[in-house]
């Protein structure tokens, strides 16, 4: 078996195995998105105690094996590592799991990714600092989409590049550009849009240049900007996020 390996690593999901194991998935800052087996976790009382759990931000310590893609995990360590308290407030856990999900489908197995680990310990941090709000949402949404090369633009119009403007009246956001399109050349577009305000594509704009740690509390983007972000999300990820429809009942509940 080869040397042991550390890095800093966020759990995003795990599952059992077995009768005391456990399959972990991590976004890890220095070896991307990563699965491991951890022999007794549901047992060890030392090793692994509540630090393979969703949420967690521990240090991980494994072995790479010869056969296999699962790491084989020996230790899970707080370290001193940034936590994130989320799990006593029903609006944190629902767009805490999101944000875990929606990194999971981004990311890919082994895939460079210590900007996407960076982004993710931001949100969290954020999240447990506040309140789960849209805008927070809306904020990590951008960053983490950028991250994985599906960067929006919500400035200036993708067919003819100029930036519509507050009077400019209606604009279309259409997934298919990845950004809005002026009233001006929607009608030579076959692609269906979905119209915006001017304030909700200003609204975006914003959240995607601000830090996260700023964006809870922010002005967020109406419902009609939180449908051109639903659609985009769907249209890149491969598989249905079990995690959106609790997030968006929570969220709603809230209003």
């Amino acid at each position: 078996m080869s040397a042991e390996e550390s890095t800093p690593a966020v759990v995003l999901r795990t599952r059992d195995y077995a009768e005391s194991d456990r399959i972990v998935t991590l976004l890890t800052r220095d070896h991307g998105k990563i699965g491991g087996i951890a022999k007794g976790a549901k047992a060890s009382r030392h090793r692994f105690e509540r630090k393979l759990e969703p949420f967690s931000h521990v240090m991980l310590h494994f072995r790479r094996r010869p056969n296999g893609q699962l790491v084989f995990i020996t230790r899970a360590e707080a370290a001193g590592l940034a936590q994130f308290p989320i799990d006593e407030n029903l609006g944190r856990i629902a767009l805490g799991a999101y944000m875990l999900e929606l990194t999971d489908a981004l990311a890919a197995e082994e895939g460079e990714a210590a900007k996407a680990y960076e982004i993710l310990t931001s949100a969290l941090a954020a999240l447990s600092r506040s309140s789960a709000d849209l805008a927070l949402r809306q904020a990590f949404e951008l960053r983490m989409l950028k991250w994985a090369g599906f960067g929006l633009d919500f400035v200036r119009c993708r067919v003819c590049a100029e930036s519509p403007g507050a009077e400019a009246g209606a604009i279309y956001f259409v997934v298919a550009r990845g950004g809005v399109v002026c009233s001006r050349c929607r009608p030579n577009v076959a692609e269906g849009g979905i119209r915006l305000r001017s304030e909700s594509a200003a609204a975006l704009a914003r959240l995607e240049t601000i830090d996260l740690a700023d964006s809870a509390g922010s002005t967020p983007a109406g419902s009609d900007g939180a449908a051109a972000m639903a659609r985009f999300v769907n249209s890149v990820v491969d598989r249905r996020l079990r995690s959106i429809e609790f997030l968006d009942s929570v969220m709603n509940a809230g209003n």
